[in-house]
């Protein structure tokens, strides 16, 4: 058979709430927050503010924005950290050439240029050469033609060379 009981809950500021009995219940007025008393101290219950089962109050107890416990994994010296190789090994590995945004690259790593590829090709200034993988430069194309338009006689149009009048 049922019977009323009363239970009574211990409430007030947070700060002048004190240390609870064991079993004891304790509503803090000001934060909304509900403890019960155990062997140890207070054990939060629920804050009414939270949802989730993180209670900020309880994981960022100094309210910088940061759950405690990371804080204290921040502050680990590399010799404190246990499981860590001795040695760090190179692994090899690729990387696409989209993810190159500055430095040097080796020559050995670029494609060649070809007739029908574009990459990289060595410059040259010769004038008499049937390369078709080296590229002439600018001095070599004026030499070109110079020595063509040398050969012109006085009078004679490209065009008539080509065959036109």
């Amino acid at each position: 058979m049922p019977r009323k009981v009363l239970i009574q809950i211990r409430r007030g500021l947070e700060a002048n709430i004190g240390t609870l009995a064991v079993g004891e219940l304790g509503y803090c007025t000001d934060t909304q927050k509900f403890y019960i008393g155990s062997s140890t101290g207070n054990v939060l219950l629920v804050a009414a503010q939270s949802t989730g089962d993180m209670l900020k109050s309880v994981y960022d107890t100094n309210n910088n924005g940061k759950v405690d416990s990371a804080e204290v994994a921040d502050a680990v010296p590399w010799s404190g950290v246990s499981g860590k190789p001795a040695t760090f090994a190179p692994a090899a590995h690729q990387h696409s050439g989209a993810d190159i945004t500055s430095g040097t690259v080796a020559v050995a790593r670029l494609p060649a240029a070809s007739v029908s590829a574009a990459g990289v090709a060595q410059l040259s200034s010769a004038t008499n050469s049937t390369s078709a993988v080296l590229a002439a430069t600018p001095a070599a194309v004026k030499a070109a033609y110079d020595l063509a338009a040398g050969k012109l006689s006085p009078g004679v149009t490209w065009a008539q060379l080509r065959g036109g009048s």
